[in-house]
């Protein structure tokens, strides 16, 4: 910011010696001329007070067309009012200094010898500076708009490099989500057969292949025409996985399910509560019955869900955390593509604890 207000200053610094010079150039070719033509000049001071009058004028007529016609601070016609107030002003002005200025050489008490004597030439000066002014303006508004047309095709053209990089994330999203499925087709006839021969000796194997498919199938369905599925199967889904996950170990699970809401009311994108539930399973230490793995999933009922997980870190294998990261990055993909800047996803490494939550306005 300090860097930016510096540039600024510099710039300013520059169009004000700009101004300068141009009106030293300006006042010097016109006070040569008068000395060429009349062989004299004025005391350096009485240029000082017209040139002040004149230059003064310059300037308010442009501020003027600027508050008519760029800025739109007033209409063509107020503007046109502005300028003739300020022509009387600045004719007022150049009597006064007339009278002044004169009256040291001739001692006329008369006011109006000098408004008759110099009304044509101040009238004509008047007119001079105002065409000075006209065409500096011009010249600016001109390059203003050029500047302005260039902003609107650069803007243009970032609006086309967003809604390629936008198409881009989608395919990646899209390509996310497809690595995220499985297609288990030819595998459903195994699995009913290996379900069916483990029930006769183990009803706990049985089941969990039962869960298994169960996600499987999930997996495969198809979502509605708005890419979600109702939040409901999401979380029975949850439910099949932590199951899954009592069987597969010997020792027992240490972990907190908790699921409040209606979630049969809402929707969601599929296998992104999941995905994180997952998660907790693959990287997670739970088998530590002093510090259990928290996972709390709730639902207000204005929508807005709360995913919230916390757990010990299982390993601090380089490998393993380089997966966690390219299966949160999907994520993070399929989360902007479809909710923006609706969702929340905070990610801590607390000591030997992992916690993440994720807040999504459904």
């Amino acid at each position: 910011m300090k860097l930016l207000k510096f540039e600024i200053k510099q710039i300013t610094h520059k169009i004000i010696l700009l101004h300068i010079l141009c009106w030293i150039l300006f006042i010097a070719y016109e006070l040569t001329t008068v000395y060429y033509s009349i062989g004299e000049i004025e005391n350096p001071y009485v240029y000082v007070v017209y040139y002040a009058i004149n230059i003064s004028f310059f300037y308010l007529y442009v501020k003027i067309l600027d508050n008519s016609f760029r800025e739109h601070i007033s209409t063509p016609f107020a503007a046109l009012m502005k300028y003739i107030l300020l022509l009387n002003f600045y004719l007022t002005i150049k009597f006064a200094a007339d009278y002044f200025l004169a009256n040291q050489k001739f001692n006329i008490n008369n006011p109006f010898v000098y408004i008759q004597g110099f009304f044509i030439r101040n009238i004509t000066r008047g007119l001079y500076f105002t065409a000075l002014a006209t065409f500096y303006w011009a010249a600016g508004h001109i390059s203003y708009f050029r500047r302005q047309a260039a902003e609107a095709e650069k803007r243009q053209l970032i609006i086309e490099k967003e809604n390629a990089e936008l198409e881009a994330q989608l395919t990646k999203s899209r390509n996310a989500y497809l690595q995220q499925q499985i297609n288990p087709h030819m595998l459903f006839n195994a699995l009913n057969f290996v379900y069916n021969s483990a029930q006769k000796y183990s009803d706990d194997a049985a089941n969990c292949i039962w869960l298994l498919s169960e996600i499987m199938r999930f997996s495969l369905e198809e979502a509605g025409s708005d890419g979600k599925i109702k939040l409901k199967r999401e979380a029975e889904q949850i439910e099949n996985l932590v199951e899954i996950n009592r069987y597969r170990f010997a020792a027992p699970l240490h972990l907190n399910l908790l699921m409040e809401g209606d979630f049969n009311r809402y929707k969601i994108i599929p296998l992104i509560l999941l995905t994180l539930t997952e998660n907790i399973f693959k990287h997670g230490n739970l088998t530590e019955i002093s510090s259990p793995a928290v996972l709390k999933l709730t639902v207000s009922d204005n929508g807005q869900l709360t995913f919230h997980s916390r757990n010990l870190k299982k390993s601090k294998n380089g490998h393993v955390r380089q997966r966690k990261a390219v299966g949160l990055e999907n994520i993070h993909l399929r989360m902007d593509s479809f909710y923006k800047d609706n969702y929340e996803l905070e990610v801590n490494e607390l000591g030997d604890f992992f916690e993440l939550t994720l807040t999504l306005k459904l």
